[in-house]
């Protein structure tokens, strides 16, 4: 290779340095002068071109690299920054979730504003999607589903726990048998240790011993659970009560999704759409202002 094609790949590939620079330069340039301005939906555009392509502006298009890497260390900062508006326009959308940033730009979701209310996910702001909770999403999933059969999420525990209630307060009751039982046990093991048996009966007296004194074992065992049962019936109480509550938590938050969105599936599909939702909200505002 000679010196003039040598310079001239060097002067080919610094052409290519400075045009990837500019490019560069110009995107934190746009990003800068959205934040500025307050043009949320720019900034959205400048944070995932191809999302805003497909999602929002219904295009093809061909996959582009994400400029977003640039500053990628201030998502942060961005989320924050674009938080205002967003969570304004949830407050609308989504009447009953509140929002409270546990650390900058990440942003708990609460189900309601009544006493116990649930943790129900996080805020993702820079993609403008919910991530709920899992276990707590499907329960409320589940409590819909069931809710067509007559049937609540929480039947067959609290009915466990009531039976079971039921049956200590049983042992309790028949303390005064279990006792006369005892007592009738107690006589017959002193009778049969007083035998003197024939050996050929011994066997028989032998095996007769093992079962009264079996007997005695489960009345005392039984006698010990029964001890306990005020304290079990006690717990169990208080756990009918939690799960009580907890059902009448999961039926404020269907109330509620029924009363802005009519059903559980239109609350669903809103929940897909809410991107390209709120980006139509930010682009009409938009009008309006230059409209005005």
């Amino acid at each position: 290779m000679d010196m003039n094609e040598q310079n001239d790949q060097f002067s080919q590939n610094d052409s290519i340095l400075s045009s990837a620079i500019d490019h560069k330069l110009d995107y934190l340039n746009q990003l800068n002068e959205s934040i500025k301005s307050g043009d949320d939906l720019k900034l959205y555009e400048l944070i995932d071109t191809n999302r805003y392509n497909q999602e929002f502006k219904g295009e093809e298009g061909t996959e582009q690299a994400n400029d977003f890497n640039l500053v990628a260390n201030l998502d942060s900062e961005l989320s924050h920054h674009l938080s205002n508006q967003l969570i304004n326009y949830l407050g609308k959308t989504y009447p009953f979730f509140y929002y409270h940033e546990f650390d900058l730009g990440r942003f708990n979701i609460y189900f309601g504003n009544w006493w116990d209310h649930r943790l129900f996910g996080e805020l993702d702001v820079l993609n403008v999607q919910f991530h709920f909770a899992e276990d707590e999403y499907n329960k409320l999933s589940q409590s819909f589903e069931l809710e067509l059969q007559n049937k609540r999420v929480n039947d067959d525990e609290m009915k466990s726990l009531a039976d079971e209630n039921e049956r200590l307060g049983q042992l309790m009751d028949s303390q005064s048998e279990r006792d006369q039982q005892k007592d009738s046990l107690r006589a017959q093991i002193k009778e049969n240790e007083e035998k003197s048996p024939m050996p050929w009966e011994a066997a028989k007296v032998r095996e007769e011993r093992e079962q009264l004194n079996q007997s005695m074992l489960e009345l005392t065992q039984i006698d010990e659970e029964a001890n306990g049962a005020r304290q079990t019936i006690k717990d169990n109480e208080a756990k009918i009560l939690s799960l009580s509550k907890d059902e009448t938590i999961l039926n404020l938050e269907k109330q509620n999704i029924r009363a802005t969105f009519g059903s559980f599936e239109e609350f669903n599909q809103n929940n897909q759409q809410l991107y390209t939702k709120y980006l139509t909200f930010l682009s009409d505002g938009l009008k309006v202002n230059v409209d005005e």
